[in-house]
């Protein structure tokens, strides 16, 4: 919304493809409910099967639908295979934004298939781009040949917020530990999170960034005291 904004508000009409499960089924249902009071138009929200082989019938609606956005809310496999499709079947929306999106932020699905790629939007947690310890860990991952997925620096920072806990508990006990997690303001992140807080088991110092496939890698580019490039947008594909 803050590109379209930026950009003289060009796009106005969305459709969501979404995946049968909680995460789609839930991730869908709350873009339909919101986005029309943000000034979009949702034209259809369509859900498909895991696993799905085939996106062709699925495409051809969105030629004829022609949203200014596509937002796509499935797992990887299924989201590669839709933006292939969309991109053989010359489908070209301002653009492809997806939230926690399954390939979106992937460093496999860019390097793998990086015209496919090119422009896709995703917003995701993600590393903080301009901290010194996140960038030596990524290059330590890539040093070994593996991606550096955001199961990697989630898993890091968990146990360093572990390792807190424990300590501030001074045992090892389950019920200490716990404790000392739900009153944990932990804020050592190299991640872009505030202070931990956690409320109901959700931490609320979390937070994600924007992010876009540009030029063969993934950009931060917003918000701007993270970004490392400017959006591109609308997509000129």
């Amino acid at each position: 919304h803050i590109m379209n904004t930026l950009a003289r508000k060009p796009a106005k009409t969305v459709m969501v493809i979404h995946e049968e499960s909680l995460f789609g089924t839930g991730t869908a249902n709350l873009l339909a409910s919101q986005l029309p009071g943000m000034g979009y138009q949702v034209l259809e929200v369509v859900k498909h099967a895991n696993p799905t082989r085939d996106f062709s019938n699925i495409v051809l609606r969105m030629k004829a639908l022609n949203p200014d956005i596509v937002i796509p809310a499935n797992y990887y496999n299924e989201y590669v295979l839709l933006v292939r499709t969309m991109k053989q079947q010359n489908v070209r929306p301002m653009a492809i934004y997806s939230v926690l999106g399954g390939a979106a932020s992937s460093f496999k699905f860019v390097k793998e298939l990086p015209d496919v790629a090119n422009g896709v939007i995703d917003c995701n947690h993600w590393y903080d781009p301009k901290d010194k310890r996140a960038i030596a860990l990524r290059r330590k991952v890539e040093k070994i040949n593996q991606f550096f997925t955001y199961e990697v620096y989630l898993n890091y920072q968990s146990v360093y917020l572990l390792a807190d806990a424990i300590e501030r508990a001074g045992s090892a006990k389950r019920e200490a530990i716990i404790d000392a997690l739900a009153s944990s303001s932990w804020n050592k992140h190299f991640m872009p999170y505030g202070p931990t807080r956690f409320v109901n088991g959700q931490n609320q110092g979390a937070q994600p960034l924007v992010l876009q496939v540009l030029k063969g890698d993934i950009r931060v580019v917003l918000p701007n005291s993270y970004a490392e490039s400017e959006p591109v947008f609308p997509w000129k594909a």
